[in-house]
């Protein structure tokens, strides 16, 4: 009975035990945060950093405690120690560096300074650890997806705009950075637009461009799919519940093969990021810095990788005061645009990163079948299947091919030549009266249709740009505020109203013309319940553009309409070209263009169906009657 008695009350206490133990690891993560924060943020560090190494060393020890507390409270030691290996693979790899630091390098640095690397070496990855226990958590939790994708988003947002904000995010004598600045820009990022009030190369610090390219990189993927990755990748296991969340964020119904979509998607992001930024190196290395000398080779790499991650991303930040147009009104022997990189590099990425991953994964294995059917032309069965794409896979890419077209070719033929005694809307790429040499206008034909072909690419949200977008007339303005809300394709980085659901409004408009009783595409029909939702995904957009532009109107008189339409479009499709409205908006305009980049970004009807999950279905109908359209 004392046994049976003793059972009982340890059962009871245990849950009590491990919640204390949740919140002192809580607190002692925050506490490390802090820290951390502290001693690297600030230039004057407003704490001692002996005290700082002190608290950090007594937040190890809790952190080491709690994973030994766990091991002694838990039911099976040999099951969480296979769950948790990482955690303490790491207390003996911090142990024996400790050691093995002091002996061979004692002498050159004090053991005092030994701890304090190995210390914060091992809170930065512990924090990460925790981070992906803590994403585990969320997703299995069962909370709406679009809840944890709009909860993502603003962890993110609010924690890159707190990091800018700190002293060493900005050059000692930039101008003050004001919160609202910096959450714009956080923003930006996060959402991957490209829109700045504050220029990226001048008014931040490496440490602040850091921050910035995590967040295109997380923004672009999503945080809650890099956590996954790094669970799989330490032997983590989802969830049925936890794998049917990160499925429908992924916008693939193949959960019991998500550990392999997870490892695609990251993997190939990565790849394609690290050639891209090795065929931009040469690019950089040759463009000339203080003295006309080229720059250092850390800094090259350093652009080299910051524009492929914010290309492929389709995110627009750039290293430079102009964009792409860098050089072009400085005295350079050849502008950045001039490169073949621009188009043989950063075109593609941007593409690429705009197909969308479930495109790029059947591209991927399409093209695994293809060559195997090559190299064995003899060995395969008479009726194999051949390799095919899927629906999704065609439209997209058909689509795309004829937007970059069709966007170049409209965009030439709306541009009026020099000599146009019409032309009256045309502005100067300066404030003076006399034209840079090699702007849009004084174009020869071939650059003229290169760099239309890299606007169309672009402002299907990439961002960049190869020309001053305010040279443009308003008919070209308008014509890429079009493309800038046609967007990318569904499950990428791209933003917009989507390539898929611009393509089943008019092929839903090609069928009612012809008399079709059902939507028909490539020798496959589509439901008439996709269609619902491509009306609706329509009808959102637009109305998100429209209530943005009105509040830019109502925020920024003065400005002329059009421009003020492209800002909002810009900012809708997370886009991030601009006619110059961004860097004069005033506080209100901010907050509604960061309003118009997140929505835009997380997408309405994706908030919409977060806001309506709990809403019952009806299960009748009432009678029918036709109402006069047309």
């Amino acid at each position: 009975m004392n046994q049976l008695t003793t059972g009982m009350a340890a059962r009871f206490r245990r849950p009590r035990v491990i919640l204390v133990m949740n919140i002192v690891l809580a607190v002692s993560g925050a506490v490390a945060v802090a820290a951390l924060v502290l001693e690297y943020g600030f230039r004057h560090h407003p704490v001692q950093p002996g005290i700082l190494h002190i608290v950090e060393m007594l937040v190890v020890a809790v952190f080491v405690l709690d994973r030994v507390g766990r091991l002694v409270l838990a039911r099976n030691t040999a099951d969480y120690l296979r769950d948790n290996w990482v955690d303490f693979a790491l207390i003996a790899l911090a142990a024996i560096a400790v050691a093995v630091s002091y002996q061979l390098y004692g002498e050159v640095l004090s053991a005092g300074a030994l701890y304090v690397i190995v210390t914060q070496v091992y809170l930065l990855v512990a924090l990460v650890l925790r981070g992906v226990n803590v994403n585990l958590h969320f997703a299995e939790s069962g909370i709406h997806p679009t809840w944890l994708l709009v909860g993502s988003f603003i962890f993110l947002i609010l924690a890159g705009s707190g990091l800018l904000m700190l002293p060493v995010a900005t050059p000692e004598n930039a101008a003050e950075l004001y919160y609202v600045d910096a959450l714009f820009t956080a923003t930006s990022a996060t959402c991957v637009t490209g829109l700045i009030t504050r220029d990226t190369a001048g008014d931040w610090t490496v440490f602040g461009q850091a921050v910035i390219l995590t967040m295109i990189q997380l923004g672009g993927l999503g945080i809650m799919l890099f956590g996954t990755m790094l669970a799989i990748m330490v032997g983590r296991e989802l969830s049925l519940k936890g794998s049917e969340t990160i499925g429908q964020m992924l916008a693939t119904d193949r959960v019991g093969d998500l550990g392999r979509v997870v490892k695609f998607v990251v993997l190939l992001t990565f790849v394609l990021e690290i050639i891209g930024a090795v065929m931009l190196y040469p690019m950089f290395a040759a463009i000339p810095g203080e003295g006309g000398v080229p720059i250092s080779t850390p800094k090259a790499i350093w652009h080299s990788v910051f524009h492929s991650v914010s290309s492929f991303c389709n995110a627009g930040f750039a290293l430079f005061r102009n964009n792409m147009m860098q050089g072009v009104r400085e005295e350079w022997a050849a502008p950045l645009r001039s490169n073949w990189q621009i188009m043989g590099v950063m075109a593609p990425l941007i593409v690429l990163g705009g197909l969308g991953f479930p495109v790029l994964r059947d591209c991927a294995g399409y093209a695994k079948k293809f060559f195997r059917r090559l190299a064995h032309p003899f060995s395969r069965p008479v009726n194999s299947p051949r390799p095919r794409l899927s629906l999704h896979s065609k439209i997209v890419l058909v689509i795309s091919v004829l937007l970059i077209i069709l966007g170049a070719s409209v965009l030439l033929l709306l541009e009026p030549a020099p000599t146009d005694p019409n032309r009256k809307d045309r502005h100067t790429i300066s404030d003076s009266d006399v034209r840079a040499e090699g702007d849009w206008q004084d174009m020869p034909a071939g650059q003229k249709m290169r760099e239309a072909v890299f606007q169309s690419i672009t402002a299907r949200t990439a961002g960049f740009n190869t020309i001053d977008v305010n040279e443009l007339s308003n008919a070209g303005k308008l014509w890429i505020c079009g493309l800038m809300t046609i967007g990318g394709s569904p499950a990428g980085t791209a933003g917009g109203m989507k390539t898929v659901t611009f393509a089943l409004l008019v092929l839903t408009a090609y069928c009612v013309l012809r008399r079709r009783r059902g939507l028909e595409v490539f020798g496959r029909s589509i439901p008439a319940e996709l269609l619902r939702k491509t009306v609706t995904v329509a009808f959102l957009y637009l109305s998100l553009v429209a209530a943005v532009t009105l509040l830019l109107c109502v925020a920024m008189r003065g400005q002329s309409f059009i421009n003020l339409l492209f800002e909002a479009c810009s900012a809708c499709g997370t886009v991030g070209l601009s006619t110059g409205v961004t860097r004069s908006l005033n506080e209100f305009g901010k907050s509604v263009i960061i309003c118009g980049m997140f929505l835009g970004r997380i997408g309405p009807l994706t908030l919409l169906l977060g806001l309506t999950s709990r809403a019952r279905h009806v299960r009748y109908e009432y009678p029918t009657e036709n109402v006069v359209i047309g």
